[in-house]
């Protein structure tokens, strides 16, 4: 307890001894930075497994649980100044916030989300044991992983950006995905991480080995169990992709051609079984529009019976409150789908009263959402049942899970011009992937700029439109069936397996002290 007091002591001090660089502090930087190219879109996944390899190594280098958590630190720095540094282009490109607050949000962006590994190497050298340092290795190093992803899966809301599990989406370990989710894939990943180290530090060749037959061979066996089954037809979906410019969608000229532009696409593709628009496809309040100017296409929608899903501003006057929607027009009365997980700052932020002005400077429209019911309903489209998720949804494959087993298939939406020409659309996708494999279900995205694409059950790209081009892509996919084991159990399977790890340690030590 005396070395967790102390790790917890002046934060502020060690924060600014943590920042120093050196040279082992660089090469967990390095480290960090060659794992973002394990995602896509590079998707060089074998990348991640060398650089949590030599994040394992450096922390097995140490003497404290704080340089730990430094060397975390810089890891989480490398992977996140490569990986996560796309919200410049959301902040001063596109939401014209002056360049020196886009600079500090960004560093303390990534500062954040650096956090989370120097947490997991804190909680890895506390409770490391010399007198087992292979046992430690292979199961708390992974253990503490997975931990610190877990954590930064729901603190403040959760912002789970690359979860190192995502990266591995369509290789053998993505078959531990229907059984313990993204998170099971991350701890397979960081024990094959922690075998690699074994094999290279003490040449452990038959251990290590075994290690990676029994975790990747296994991964492969559990792809070949089908968890879910085809059910009815299989369903035409028309993906709108306006490829609308950021800095031009809310401008009161631009309106008009906006909603003309799909309108025309979706006159066009009227034989699909189902037509999606993007997230706030159209940029006003719903309730204003459908009396001015959808009023005749809404109409029309309805006398053919045909599911066209609107994203837009759901306004309820009454309670004044307004919600970021997916409407289906073709219905009567409107099916409607309000998005309920909100991204913090994004779409609301808390102490409004006092912040208001600060986050002003950020210019982000539409800041207050309210957020929506949950669970939600899926949405009776024709013959199958469709869940439902906007946007940042799709980085909680635990929550859309509550959308089975009535969801057959899922629809989501998304507005990625904010982050048009970075990283984060083709991670977005790749998030979906997951999703997919985790819930058996097939999805089709719709966005604004890219990537729009119909993914299967099993996480394979379907269809897929080219990025920044007007366009509709017109698929198939196969609704589905069943629940896979994580679709049932979500999280606890990874919640008993962590308090199994470290009821063992702690009963070691506390066994160790008693004698």
């Amino acid at each position: 307890m005396p070395r967790i007091r102390q790790a917890i002591k002046h934060p502020f001090q060690w924060f600014a001894a943590a920042l120093r660089p050196d040279r082992q502090g660089l090469a967990a930087a390095a480290f960090g930075a060659m794992a973002a190219f394990a995602f896509a879109p590079f998707s060089f996944a074998p990348l991640a497994l060398l650089a949590q390899a030599g994040l394992f190594w450096l922390w097995l280098k140490t003497d404290t649980s704080g340089q730990a958590a430094r060397l975390g630190l810089w890891f989480g720095l490398g992977l996140h100044a490569v990986g996560s540094s796309w919200l410049y282009s959301s902040l001063y490109v596109y939401g014209q916030t002056p360049l020196w607050l886009t600079l500090i949000s960004v560093a303390l962006w990534v500062l954040y989300l650096s956090l989370f590994p120097a947490l997991a190497g804190w909680i890895a050298r506390i409770f490391f044991s010399p007198r087992f340092p292979v046992i430690s290795l292979l199961t708390l190093f992974p253990a503490a992983w997975v931990l610190s992803e877990l954590i930064k899966q729901h603190l403040f809301g959760g912002f789970p950006f690359l979860q190192m599990g995502t990266s591995h989406v369509l290789t053998w370990l993505d078959g531990y995905a229907p059984v313990f989710g993204g998170l099971g894939v991350s701890w397979a990943l960081a024990l094959s991480a922690a075998a690699l180290v074994w094999l290279v530090r003490n040449g452990a060749w038959m251990g290590a080995a075994f290690i990676f037959a029994v975790v990747w061979l296994g991964g492969g066996l559990l792809q070949d169990i089908k968890w879910t089954q085809p059910v009815g037809d299989p369903v035409d979906v028309a993906l709108l992709q306006g490829n609308i410019p950021q800095d031009k969608k809310w401008q009161p000229d631009q309106f008009m051609p906006t909603l003309k532009r799909y309108i025309k696409m979706t006159r066009e593709n009227l034989g699909a079984d189902v037509i999606v628009w993007p997230e706030t496809a159209v940029p006003a309040f719903f309730d204003l529009v459908e009396r001015g100017a959808l009023k005749t296409f809404i109409r029309d929608a309805r006398l053919i019976h045909k599911p066209i899903l609107v994203g837009s501003i759901w306004r309820d006057v009454e309670k004044r409150r307004y919600y970021n929607a997916l409407i289906n027009v073709g219905s009567d009365p409107y099916q409607v789908y309000r998005k309920y997980h909100l991204v913090l700052i994004g779409e609301y932020y808390p102490f409004s009263d006092w912040l208001k002005p600060l986050f002003d400077l950020w210019n982000i429209p539409f800041d207050q959402f309210s957020p929506g019911p949950f669970p939600p309903e899926p949405m009776k489209l024709g013959d199958h049942h469709a869940g439902m998720a906007i946007c940042f949804e799709t980085m909680f494959g635990h929550e859309l899970a509550a959308q089975l087993p009535q969801a057959d298939y899922f629809i989501t939406v998304s507005n990625d011009a904010w982050f048009a020409h970075t990283l984060e659309p083709a991670q977005a996708l790749q998030d979906v992937q997951m999703r997919a494999i985790e819930l058996g279900r097939p999805f089709a995205r719709a966005t604004n700029t890219g990537y729009t694409a119909v993914v299967d059950h099993n996480g394979h790209i379907v269809k897929q439109l080219a990025p920044y081009k007007q366009g509709a892509l017109r698929a198939t996919l196969q609704p589905r069936q069943g629940m896979t084991p994580f679709a049932r159990w979500k999280e606890l399977p990874v919640l008993l397996l962590l308090l199994l790890v470290f009821g063992v340690v702690l009963g070691d030590r506390y066994l160790r002290r008693a004698v």
